[in-house]
């Protein structure tokens, strides 16, 4: 009688065993597809950009500290070519008028310079590097390109009737809007020797501009 029963039991195990199993592995399969298959929605990022071979026109405006003749208003235009999205080579047309010297204040007298004389007018060559390109998020769906960079170059300025070799050198922040559309903020220090008091010096001439740029 017992062995009967054994085999009974045995049996009914048997039959039982598949489905048991079944379900197992269903939860099993469950189990991975959760954590295989997260249900997560992709957010699509509407960004601009400068590419290589992009060109850009700026108009520049702000302030310019001519040593020995005060802070002017500075207008500088600017024409720049990516040769990547992070190298970059420019012109920079420049224009300002300088002020009287504290020597011409204090004394009252005769002028140093004519009118002609003081227009502080300059070009330059210019190379430059993003040093820092980054993002700036807005929204969930928006963001916007950014870099900070530095660059430099030679050129000339014109001032007191004289042309001046002119070495300079600064950094910026560009902040580009759409694919045609940056805003550029940028500090830069021109370099030329003056000797207007008697004796040749080195002057440094720092400007502060900001500006648009058109990006095509």
């Amino acid at each position: 009688m017992e062995n009967g029963f054994r085999g009974l039991f045995l049996s009914l195990a048997l039959l039982a065993g598949p489905t048991v199993q079944a379900a197992s592995d269903q939860a099993a399969d469950e189990t991975d597809s959760a954590l295989i298959e997260p249900k997560i929605e992709r957010i699509e990022f509407d960004e601009a950009t400068i590419d290589a071979r992009d060109y850009e026109v700026a108009l520049m405006a702000g302030y310019l500290s001519i040593e020995d003749f005060g802070v002017q208003p500075l207008l500088e235009l600017r024409l720049s070519y990516f040769i990547t999205e992070n190298i970059f080579a420019g012109l920079r047309l420049g224009q300002a008028t300088a002020g009287k010297t504290s020597y011409e204040v204090l004394t009252a007298g005769a002028p140093l310079l004519t009118p002609g004389e003081r227009d502080y007018q300059y070009y330059s060559l210019d190379i430059g590097y993003h040093i820092l390109p980054g993002e700036a998020f807005v929204t969930r769906t928006i963001t916007y390109n950014t870099a900070f960079y530095l660059s430099g170059g030679i050129g000339n300025t014109d001032f007191a009737g004289s042309d001046r070799f002119t070495l300079n050198y600064g950094a910026g922040y560009r902040f580009l809007f759409k694919d045609w559309l940056d805003v550029t903020l940028d500090f830069r220090n021109n370099v030329h020797d003056m000797d207007l008091f008697g004796e040749l010096k080195t002057t440094n001439n720092l400007q502060f501009t900001l500006g648009l740029g058109l990006v095509f």
